[in-house]
């Protein structure tokens, strides 16, 4: 009985396609005449009625669709059958009303002029497999096919043709695909008078043809063998031609770089002739798109890239040929750069070169360098190279993605072997609710995957997409989803090396976070809830108002560490509280002392193979110090210094240095100041002393002031001097001392910033001209200058001296003019006096010199008697040396 119900089901459906598939008469002759050329349509067609067949059913008895009709008319025909001796003309084809496309799949014939004979009504032609006949036509300029879309696949020729433009006017978009044979096809443009536009131009050939009044957007052409080198010269024609792709029919052949052209874009499959010299792509005006995927060995000047004047490219494929080294400075604007499998050396830049590349593919050369986070998020291949260097963390999480694996594999990165991928243990998530559009999320952190399929959200309304790669990602609720967006997700990692992972996540401070037990295995807290982070950086623990350091923790899980807990935590306290705080929120928890154990009442904990349970303190002891956790089920943290500088040690559970006493810093090199910086003083970390302003000494924390002067000025008040220093002192003014030319200036008063003292008493002219020295010494420090005062009603005007612009005019009267006066006459009276004295002296000397010298030319005394009475003249040193030397003996007359 079902089997009935089945069959009569299979028919209704038959019966119904055969009813909207019914054809008008003339269309079911015309489709029934052109079938029967091909093969018997009684074998191969079910029937419609008594003396009709349904031709336009979905499939034949064999399983294939021969028209596709649509209101009684045929639209479209599938010719399929393999019989090579039908002969079909265009009017096989003109009695259907409303005929678009005609497929053929075999090698039919065609009577001569077949494509020009159709009427407009057709719109697509292709053959999948074409005899030389279905090209035969005759050329003028009034023989034109009046298809728009012309496709004529694996063409076979037996005879050299010949095809001509003119025929083609009328068409948008032609391809030709000629297969090899000994016989030439060649391209002839006759437009002579007639332009023609063509979107699309596919053909193989024996030539480049003219393009003169020829527009083609894109460009196609197969080179044959025995092709006409010759022909390239046309590519002067090629004005208005956007892009051109040159194809060998035989990879082996080698032809030359195309002279220079208007083309925009050119891509090159061939193997390309050694260039006898550099090639000026400024002579291609409007290019800036090359490509030239299989370039060949020869294409190069003496190993160097072959052009010059690339400014105006902006896409270079330049890949499997020989390059030595690539000069970067000659692609000065290219966008996306393609140089695979050349050879060639060189350093990559570090950082990824986005200011002048958005794609980079160098696979299979010698470069080396190294790379960093920049290039996460880019379109890259640098496989296959000597890359080194640490390999970012991102790239190693997710190495096992396979667009990742492929662009970097076979390298060299000190930090990284793909046969043993290490754990992704840096995983980093954060969850952000965006309060202001409630219909999105913010996920942030570190690791967080390279690629949009990098990771996946169980909730299939929402919507991640990249904002930073690998560090934050938008996630938004799909437009045709409504409501907000949750505030807990579940994302699961599939790629990680240590296998797909799944995390349970919560948006920070949308949840108090809930605490169900704590556990202590002697150091060690265990802490399970739920609404925690797996930012250790934002969970903050404290057992007893103290801080336990966060070693790992999850959505449902702390673990902490609290360093000698035993002097913490008193055994015999009811309740211990504990507070969690997970980034603004926080919890309370108390817990009993049973709660926490210690040594034998401690769970046993699974050592992981990695150490050993100590059933006193109820933890794991660890076989080394690889390896922590109150289980060693986890790797030791390594400090920011290993050794910490030799200051401290690093305590690998928590991963931080414990520094000596005043010692500071991750790595314990900084030192403590002894004071506290006072004075808006900072401590210097690297000598531990204060960094204070010129005001203050370092060593005193910036309290104690360092004295200096600005200026000078010295003010005569009747018979009394009065010196006044104008500068910084303070207010801490320990031992004030001032001298000049070590002599005491006596302090009368002294605040901040000045001090008033009487000086020694010196003439102004001597002060101005003796640079005498001025020290003022406080707090064990001591201010060196020169005494050079500004001098108010004690000497005539002046400004010397003064290290202030300030000027200063004498006030003095009358009296004091003329006491001025006589006191310089008298002075001068006086060294007048001094003078003449010296000079009458001096003369009465030379006197008594020159007597001597005559008496001693006549008489010859013993030298003995007389030398009791020899002159002294004078207190000079020098003179009896030059007497001693001319022999003359002084004697006493």
């Amino acid at each position: 009985m079902k089997r009935r119900w089945f069959i009569l089901f299979i028919f209704l459906i038959i019966f119904s396609n055969l009813n909207q598939a019914t054809l008008v008469e003339s269309e079911y002759e015309c489709l029934y005449n052109l079938l029967s050329k091909i093969l018997k349509v009684p074998k191969n067609f079910y029937k419609e009625s008594d003396n009709r067949y349904a031709l336009c059913q979905l499939n034949d008895k064999s399983g294939f669709l021969w028209a596709q009709c649509n209101e009684g008319v045929v639209n479209n025909i599938f010719l399929g059958s393999n019989n090579k001796s039908t002969i079909f003309s265009n009017n096989d084809f003109n009695c259907f009303s409303s005929l678009e496309n005609i497929e053929i799949f075999f090698n039919y014939k065609f009577e001569r002029n077949f494509l020009l004979g159709f009427s407009n009504n057709l719109v697509n032609f292709k053959s999948h497999s074409s005899d030389e006949s279905l090209i035969d036509m005759d050329s003028s300029i009034n023989k034109t096919i009046p298809i728009q879309f012309l496709y004529i696949y694996q063409l076979q020729i037996k005879r050299d043709f010949k095809i001509y433009f003119s025929n083609f006017v009328n068409v948008r978009n032609f391809e030709i695909d000629t297969l090899q044979s000994n016989y030439q096809i060649n391209y002839i443009n006759d437009l002579v008078n007639l332009e023609c536009n063509f979107d699309i131009v596919s053909i193989s050939s024996n030539n480049i043809p003219s393009m003169n009044n020829i527009k083609v957007n894109n460009l196609y052409i197969k080179l044959l063998s025995n092709f006409n080198i010759d022909s390239f010269f046309n590519f002067s024609t090629y004005t208005n031609n956007v892009s051109i792709e040159l194809t060998p029919s035989d990879p082996s052949i080698v032809f030359p770089f195309p002279p220079p052209s208007f083309v925009e874009s050119l891509k090159i499959n061939y193997q390309i002739e050694k260039p006898l010299d550099f090639i000026d792509l400024s002579k291609f005006q409007n290019l800036y798109y090359l490509e030239i995927p299989n370039v060949g060995v020869l294409f190069n000047i003496d190993g160097e890239l072959p052009f010059i004047n690339m400014q105006n490219i902006r896409f270079f494929q330049f890949s499997n040929g020989k390059i030595n080294y690539l000069n970067w400075t000659k692609l000065p604007n290219v966008v996306i750069l393609r140089m695979e499998n050349n050879g060639m050396t060189g350093t990559i830049p570090k950082k990824y070169p986005d200011d002048y590349f958005s794609d980079l593919y160098v696979r299979g050369n010698k470069l080396t360098g190294e790379i960093d986070e920049s290039w996460y998020g880019k379109n890259f291949d640098i496989s296959d190279n000597n890359i080194s260097g640490e390999l970012p963390s991102c790239f190693k999480c997710y190495y096992l993605q396979p667009l990742i694996s492929s662009s970097l594999s076979g390298n060299r990165f000190k930090n990284f072997d793909p046969s043993n991928l290490e754990p992704c243990l840096d995983l980093e998530l954060n969850l952000v609710y965006n309060h202001s559009f409630n219909r999105s999320l913010t996920l942030y952190g570190k690791n967080l995957g390279l690629l949009f399929n990098s990771f996946s959200i169980d909730n299939k309304a929402l919507s991640p997409l990249p904002i930073d790669v690998c560090k934050e990602y938008n996630i938004r609720m799909k437009l045709t989803v409504p409501g907000d967006a949750p505030k807990v997700i579940n994302i699961t990692f599939p790629f990680l090396p240590q296998g797909p992972r799944t995390f349970e996540i919560s948006a920070y401070n949308e949840f108090l976070p809930q605490i169900h037990s704590i556990i202590r295995y002697s150091d060690y807290f265990i802490i399970s809830g739920k609404y925690f982070a797996y930012n250790q950086s934002v969970i903050n623990v404290l057992i007893s108002n103290h801080s336990c350091s966060i070693i790992k923790s999850n959505f449902n899980e702390i673990q902490c560490y609290l360093s000698n807990s035993n002097k913490i935590i008193n055994n015999n306290e009811e309740l211990i509280t504990s507070i969690i705080q997970i980034m603004n929120v926080s919890s309370t928890f108390n817990f009993t002392v049973n709660q926490a154990c210690n040594g034998s009442n401690c769970p046993i904990a699974n050592c992981n193979k990695y150490g050993e349970y100590n059933y006193e303190s109820g933890v794991c002891d660890c076989y080394s110090n690889e390896w922590r956790g109150y289980s060693c089920e986890l790797k030791s943290l390594n400090c920011l210094s290993n050794d910490c500088s030799g200051n401290g040690y690093c305590n690998g559970i928590i991963g931080k240095c414990e520094c000596n006493k005043n010692r500071i810093f991750d790595d314990c090199s900084g030192i403590l100041c002894n004071d506290v910086c006072l004075n808006g003083g900072n401590c210097n970390f690297q000598i531990g002393i204060c960094n204070c302003s010129s005001k203050w000494i370092e060593s005193s924390g910036c309290s104690t002031p360092k004295q200096s002067i600005d200026s000078q000025q010295l003010e005569q008040i009747e018979n009394e001097q009065i010196l006044t220093l104008f500068g910084w002192f303070g207010n801490i003014n320990r031992f004030l001392t001032i001298l000049i030319d070590g002599k005491s200036c006596d302090i009368i008063s002294n605040d901040n910033e000045t001090i008033q003292c009487y000086p020694p008493n010196y003439q102004c002219d001597f002060i101005k001209t003796s640079s005498l020295e001025l020290s003022v010494s406080q707090n064990n420090f001591i201010w060196n200058g020169i005494y050079n005062p500004i001098f108010i009603n004690a000497c005539s005007n002046s400004n010397e001296g003064s290290s202030i612009n300030n000027s200063y005019s004498s006030n003095s009267n009358e009296n004091n003019q003329k006491e001025n006066s006589s006191s310089n006459s008298q002075n001068l009276v006086l060294i007048l006096s001094i003078l003449l004295s010296l000079i009458l002296l001096g003369l009465l000397g030379l006197v008594f010199f020159k007597k001597s010298i005559i008496k001693n030319n006549y008489l010859n005394l013993n030298n003995n008697k007389f030398n009791e009475n020899k002159i002294r003249l004078n207190d000079d040193n020098d003179q009896p040396d030059e007497f001693s030397k001319n022999k003359i003996k002084l004697i006493n007359l």
